[in-house]
């Protein structure tokens, strides 16, 4: 169902345009010139969430649909000069033209500034077509890799979040990147959903959230001193495998692993998490080394 807020933006966006349509000289042509060259696209647009919100406000005609986001577009029609129309697929002048509807949604207050502002809106949305919120790939997490190879790479290790599936036809995963990061911007580093890296982990992992009677330092501080998020060769998504992922920190122990250390008879064959098993922090009464 169309929002009557939606609608409302669509109505004043087409009014901006109108008002703006004698600009430079420039006036408007309407979109049934516009698909005399660009009938693929006008019909996708018509197809389009974009369209169809545009069909649903009777008081915008469709003539004024593609001059809404481009501009006045008689000096384009006349000379074919694709200079003197705006271009979305510009950082800049796309950017200018979609925040013009949608800048005042809350999941896009801090779009100004972000990392993405500079690639502009056109590298993820295809504003023609496309059904998943006008992405410019069939999926999420297709669009994101589309640059973020590095990511991609990740997701095809042993140990990762259910992202992957994805990438097989027909099958969307049960994760999407925008779980833990707003692309549209974000008052945190990496663009993250939550107030930190760890308040975004807790929206799923509860049950390691802190305060707990006994706490594990690293834990409390951040998720990825011990967990890479994107894929790892290592169970559970771990950095370093056990037991030397503890002995990064854990450099001179009360015992050695070894055969000579102090009380090391009890510690021969076993790893960490053998004596240690709750590592994300404990609640029992004798669990001050995170024990059970």
């Amino acid at each position: 169902m169309i929002s009557n807020g939606w609608l409302l933006a669509l109505a004043l966006c087409a009014g901006l345009s109108a008002g703006a349509s004698a600009e430079g000289g420039k006036t408007e042509v309407g979109a049934t010139a516009c698909a005399n060259c660009h009938a693929e696209k006008v019909e996708a647009y018509k197809r389009s969430p974009h369209g169809r919100s545009l069909a649903a406000a009777k008081d915008v005609p469709f003539e004024k649909s593609c001059e809404t986001c481009h501009g006045p577009g008689s000096a384009h029609a006349e000379a074919g000069d694709v200079t003197a129309i705006v271009n979305p697929k510009k950082a800049k002048d796309g950017s200018a033209a979609c925040t013009s509807c949608h800048a005042g949604e809350k999941s896009r207050m801090f779009w100004a500034g972000s990392v993405h502002e500079k690639n502009g809106c056109a590298s993820c949305h295809s504003v023609h077509g496309g059904e998943k919120r006008l992405l410019a790939k069939r999926s999420e997490l297709e669009t994101c890799t589309s640059c973020h190879s590095d990511v991609k790479a990740s997701l095809m290790k042993r140990s990762t979040h259910p992202l992957r599936d994805s990438f097989r036809k027909g099958s969307e995963g049960k994760m999407a990147c925008s779980g833990c990061h707003n692309p549209h911007g974000s008052q945190t580093e990496k663009l993250m959903a939550g107030r930190s890296i760890n308040d975004t982990c807790y929206t799923c992992h509860t049950e390691k959230k802190t305060p707990m009677l006994w706490e594990h330092g690293p834990v409390k501080e951040d998720c990825m001193t011990c967990h890479t998020p994107h894929g790892s060769t290592n169970d559970k998504l771990l950095t370093t495998r056990p037991p030397r992922l503890c002995q990064s920190c854990h450099m001179q122990g009360r015992h050695q692993s070894g055969t000579l250390g102090q009380n090391s008879v009890y510690a021969v064959g076993k790893a960490c998490l053998n004596c240690h098993p709750m590592v994300h922090g404990s609640n029992h009464p004798s669990g001050t080394v995170l024990q059970r």
